[in-house]
């Protein structure tokens, strides 16, 4: 007798005919149970499916009968997935719908959009055709898009086709056509500005702000960052205060965001001067000149700001901005700009030689002349004067001022000079740096530069200094100004400490002190005259730096002290001794070596003097004290100034 089970054995082993007729007899018989209806059901399902892909409609409409007829319990979600699957495949739009599915996986995604805009006619309020539309909108228009001769057109008419669907939002299909306009905006045929409004910013996602990390190792901007940049640069063209109201506070949420990416805040400093309002755009242009003091477009962009103001100021920084690169590929707008100051300052001969390195360059390049420059050259007093033969010694003596422009509000930082050092790059050449400690409350802060950014040829080390600089988010820290401090000692920035030898390396020939928890450092043996040992006390100038593994403690200044060391660091004590092991405690802890036990015949029970030094044991990682000296007392009120009788304590 037959059963449900093999109408299932012959469908798994592809018998579907054969199974599709056995489940008609097992719903023939009396008392078919669901299971006899799940039988037949699937084999419709299947029977569908198969004769939808072959394009054979015959018995299409006669399965549709049987397998709505088909009773299957309606917790069996994935019967009834496929079931309605099925059914939707017997109408115009289904088969159109596995029609498109297939024109796709083949990569004819214009001849599958077209399918399903065909479907969709039938069934326009169908989210499913609707997100398979658009994503064969994104995949032609990422085919496009990789053409040599990119058809700008078409996609952009792809664009607005899925902003007029109806889809998931936010979701990746979302973000990809985000993307996609990003790519036309990068070329310069899209205004990211406008698309944006359409698209939506509130549908961003939380990857979308996401960096990614390339195959090549470099790491590559978010899509939201790349997006801002873009705006801003239709908001610069339009220099329409609507669009900087719409894009303002998603360029603030970058510029916290990524804090790193000196280009925003250079978009946010030209937004402003666009629309007018130069005192907002001060903030950001004085932060880009002093993140990129190298780069001729930072001074040529504060320039710009300073020019509804400040004219002298405006001059300084085109100057500053032309004595940072010779390049006139780049730099042409920039001379044509100082050009007209000097015009207007009567200085003919200096702006004739702007507008002729532009010129010369264009004519070189076979490049149109800028019309700026053709109306100079048209003025009459441009043929009638020579061209002065450089101006750097212009650009010197003007450019001076950008410093008080940047830093008079910066506050003077005192500082010590440090010893030079070089270090491997990542290119495996030797790079020399320079050290320098700033002063930074109670502790002088160690700061790494460039030996080419030290101007102070004859400084030493430990010379006073003063400087303008500041931190970075990535903790770098950038030095702007540097000069020598007329009213200052050597290593007047770091204040004397008392610590206390509590290991001598014979070997390395170094010492280990400590001065409180957290703060200790090594010296050179060779930097005393006399032999140093285990309870010395040292005077030392430290500064702090960071590692990897956090603060350390550099060494500046090294000498013996008759100080008497802080009660945190040593201490005497006299107490009864508990012997373990060969080992001594006192009842505060403090631990006595075995070498100290033996050498003063110190037994469980007895009273003992001695001193004791701030301790760190590493493998239990806890501070405690060890005794540096120890000797066993007969009389009780003996060791009562024990610092003074200890006789490794100097």
């Amino acid at each position: 007798m037959i059963s449900s089970k093999d109408v299932f054995a012959k469908r798994k082993q592809g018998q579907l005919d054969e199974a599709y007729q056995l489940a008609l007899q097992l719903m023939s018989a009396p008392g078919a149970g669901e299971w006899d209806h799940k039988a037949l059901g699937w084999c419709l399902i299947d029977l569908i499916k198969r004769d939808s892909r072959a394009e054979n409609s015959q018995h299409m409409e006669h399965y549709r009968l049987q397998l709505d007829d088909v009773v299957v319990s309606a917790v069996d979600e994935v019967f009834a997935k496929q079931r309605d699957y099925a059914l939707s495949l017997c109408r115009p739009d289904g088969r159109l719908r596995e029609e498109g599915k297939a024109l796709s996986m083949r990569g004819e995604h214009a001849q599958a959009a077209a399918v399903y805009r065909e479907a969709l006619a039938a069934q326009p309020a169908d989210s499913g055709l609707q997100t398979s539309l658009a994503w064969e909108l994104y995949r032609y228009g990422k085919l496009l898009l990789e053409h040599e001769s990119v058809n700008v057109g078409l996609i952009k008419r792809n664009l607005n086709e899925y902003l007029k669907l109806s889809v998931e939002k936010p979701s990746i299909l979302h973000s990809c056509f985000l993307q996609q306009a990003a790519k036309l905006a990068e070329q310069g045929n899209l205004n990211m500005l406008g698309f944006s409004r359409l698209w939506n910013l509130e549908f961003l996602r939380p990857e979308d702000f996401e960096r990614f990390q390339g195959e090549d190792g470099k790491t590559y901007p978010a899509l939201a960052e790349k997006f801002i940049r873009q705006a801003c640069k239709d908001v610069i063209a339009s220099k329409n205060t609507t669009d900087l109201t719409y894009i303002l506070p998603y360029l603030d949420g970058a510029i916290q965001r990524y804090p790193d990416n000196i280009w925003i805040k250079h978009s946010k400093a030209k937004v402003f001067v666009a629309v007018g309002r130069y005192e907002e755009a001060m903030l950001f242009g004085v932060d880009v000149a002093k993140a990129k003091p190298g780069e001729y477009w930072a001074w040529d962009l504060l320039g710009d700001i300073c020019e509804a103001s400040d004219q002298e100021a405006t001059r300084s920084c085109y100057c500053k901005g032309l004595m940072c690169s010779r390049d006139d590929a780049f730099i042409g707008k920039l001379r044509l700009k100082l050009a007209n100051i000097l015009i207007a300052a009567g200085d003919f001969s200096r702006a004739k030689f702007e507008v002729e390195r532009v010129v010369a360059f264009k004519v070189k390049a076979e490049q149109k002349i800028p019309e700026a420059a053709a109306q100079i050259v048209a003025q009459q007093w441009y043929a009638d004067v020579e061209a002065a033969s450089s101006n750097l010694d212009y650009y010197q003596v003007n450019a001076v001022g950008t410093e008080a422009l940047l830093f008079s509000n910066m506050p003077w930082i005192s500082a010590s000079v440090g010893e030079r050092f070089t270090v491997t790059g990542q290119d495996g050449k030797p790079k020399k740096r320079r050290r320098l400690f700033i002063e930074a409350g109670t502790m002088p802060k160690e700061v790494n530069i460039r030996e080419s950014e030290f101007p102070l040829s004859g400084a030493s080390p430990g010379d006073p200094i003063r400087l303008k600089g500041e931190f970075h988010a990535d903790n770098r820290f950038q030095l702007y100004l540097i000069e020598q401090r007329s009213a200052g000692a050597t290593w007047d920035i770091a204040p004397t400490k008392i610590g206390v030898v509590d290991h001598v390396n014979e070997a390395k020939q170094v010492a280990h002190f400590i001065v409180e928890r957290g703060v200790d450092g090594l010296i050179q043996l060779s930097e005393f005259s006399s032999t140093l040992r285990m309870g010395d006390v040292v005077a030392v100038k430290i500064a702090r730096y960071q590692t990897r593994d956090g603060a350390r403690y550099r060494v500046l200044v090294a000498e013996s002290t008759g100080e008497v060391p802080g009660s945190s660091v040593r201490k005497g004590f006299a107490c009864n001794v508990r012997a373990e092991r060969e080992m001594g405690f006192t009842p505060d802890d403090i631990f006595i070596p075995p070498n100290l036990m033996k050498a003063a015949a110190i037994s469980d029970g007895d009273w003992v003097s001695g001193v004791a030094i701030l301790n760190f044991n590493k493998k239990r990682s806890q501070w405690g004290w060890k005794a540096i000296s120890a000797s066993k007392q007969v009389d009780h009120s003996a060791g009562t100034d024990l610092q003074a009788e200890s006789p490794l304590i100097r």
